[in-house]
């Protein structure tokens, strides 16, 4: 499994341009034709994102469609949202 870091961006699932995000992705690559699996978390630059389906680019230029979904944590009267994210096929340049 690799840990993937770095700056990236996000787009719609029409590949039109939405904001810049870091992410850190879990990635297991495809073996013996079982589909490669990818995860994990982004921090927008912007807290617009809805929850849906969208494309990140990583800073290596590969692109992956992936489906980002709000987790909304409260602790000590701090409320964080965190962005995770679901691969939906594989990470193609």
């Amino acid at each position: 499994m690799q840990i993937l870091r770095g700056k990236g961006k996000i787009y719609d699932s029409s590949n039109n341009y939405l904001d810049e995000v870091t992410y850190e992705i879990f990635h297991k690559p495809a073996i013996e034709s079982k589909k490669p699996e990818w995860w994990g978390e982004i921090t927008p630059n912007r807290d617009i994102m809805p929850t849906g389906n969208y494309i990140i680019e990583l800073d290596d230029g590969r692109k992956g469609r992936c489906t980002i979904k709000i987790k909304t944590t409260s602790s000590f009267g701090l409320v964080v949202d965190s962005y995770n994210l679901e691969g939906n096929g594989a990470l193609t340049h």
